[in-house]
Parts: C-alpha cells; sequence; structure tokens
C-alpha cells in the first residue's frame, strides 16, 4: 500500500516509540488496559519480517541466505549492549529513565541505518554479488 518498505519500517519505529513512552509511563491500568498494552506494544515491534526482507535484499542471490540468518543474529548480539548500558545508567537514573534512554537510543540508531538503507521496493532483485 505504502509501495515503501522503508516506509513501512518508519511507520514501526514510531509506533515502538510511543509504545516505548505509553509502557514506562503506565500507572494504575487495570489488566485490560495492560492487556491492549502488551497488544500494542507487540504490534509495534512485530517489523520483524520487513526487517529481515530489506536485510536480505540489499544483497545478491549468492549472499541474500547467508544475509537473512546473520543479521537477526547480530541484532541478537546487540542485546549485550542494551543490557550493559541498561545496568550502568540504572544505578544513577532509575529503572525507568534508564530504559527509557536505551530505547531511544536504540531507535535513533535504527533511524539512522534506515536513512541510509537503499529502497528495495519494485527493485530487480536478480542479482549475483561480484566479488
Amino acid at each position: 500500500m505504502l509501495r515503501s518498505r522503508k516506509k513501512v519500517m518508519l511507520t514501526f519505529l514510531i509506533l515502538t516509540a510511543i509504545s516505548i513512552v505509553v509502557y514506562l509511563n503506565a500507572e494504575g491500568m487495570t489488566s485490560e488496559q495492560f492487556i491492549w498494552l502488551a497488544l500494542f506494544l507487540g504490534f509495534s515491534s512485530g517489523y520483524w519480517a520487513t526487517f529481515v526482507t530489506i536485510a536480505s535484499e540489499q544483497f545478491g542471490t549468492n549472499l541474500r541466505a547467508t544475509v537473512t540468518t546473520t543479521v537477526p543474529n547480530f541484532v541478537r548480539g546487540s542485546l549485550v549492549l542494551a543490557t550493559l548500558s541498561f545496568t550502568a545508567l540504572k544505578g544513577s537514573m532509575g529503572i525507568i529513565n534508564s530504559a527509557m534512554v536505551v530505547g531511544f537510543v536504540s531507535i535513533a540508531i535504527a533511524l539512522v541505518a534506515l536513512y541510509q538503507l537503499k529502497e528495495t521496493f519494485g527493485k530487480d532483485l536478480d542479482y549475483v554479488e561480484i566479488s
């Protein structure tokens, strides 16, 4: 519908930022409200398939499978840095503020990376990387 994978990713990153703010500032919620918030959190961060698709489409057919399996592992590996950052900030900023900082730094990094990506919607993907 948007005819752009980058626009879809941007939309989901914005929704993720909103969900982080709402979740970390939620007080006095009923269990039903929390369930709806959890649904919103899950939906807003559920762009994984599009993320992997964009990553794989940046490369030729000879490298596509390798990229598709490697990129998610880099993301999982970055959790170590996020956890260390959260732990380091938690003592001085508190749990909520340190989670907010780590979340927004992560989103900022994602936005910079998204800005630098080539649009792959409608691109002919039948090519081989020459090394």
